[in-house]
């Protein structure tokens, strides 16, 4: 699987995903714009971008170039959703592309390899 890592914390998005997943994931940092096109060619599998509020600026990129049914928005400003709940949003769906609030990194991103990963392999929700 190969993922994106956009937005205020691409970098930090990287590590944590390097850290818990290298054996599963491949991890890359490009700006927005590249990140959506590689997506939607087929080059990458997902796009997770941060920003402010969890629905503008990084995704605000991938929702024009993947297009609004393609994206979620997993946190918003004072509202960050528990593991469970990550993993049903992306059980729910077959989005490519995942914002979230800057300050939600630590929490959001783990949550979201992991449900990715396990629906990846055919794991049950």
């Amino acid at each position: 699987m190969k993922i994106e890592c956009c937005g205020l914390t691409a970098t930090q998005t990287k590590q944590i995903i390097d850290k818990d997943f290298a054996d599963q994931v491949e991890t890359f940092v490009d700006p927005d714009m590249v990140a959506a096109r590689k997506v939607k060619a087929g080059e990458m599998d997902y796009y997770l971008g941060s920003c402010m509020t969890g629905g503008g600026g990084s995704l605000a990129t991938a929702i024009m170039v993947l297009g609004y049914g393609n994206c979620l928005v997993v946190s918003k400003q004072g509202n960050c959703p528990n593991e469970k709940q990550i993993r049903h949003m992306v059980y729910a769906g077959n989005h490519k592309a995942f914002g979230y609030v800057k300050s939600h990194t630590e929490q959001v991103v783990p949550a979201l390899v992991k449900a990715l990963t396990d629906k990846a392999e055919g794991k049950p929700e």
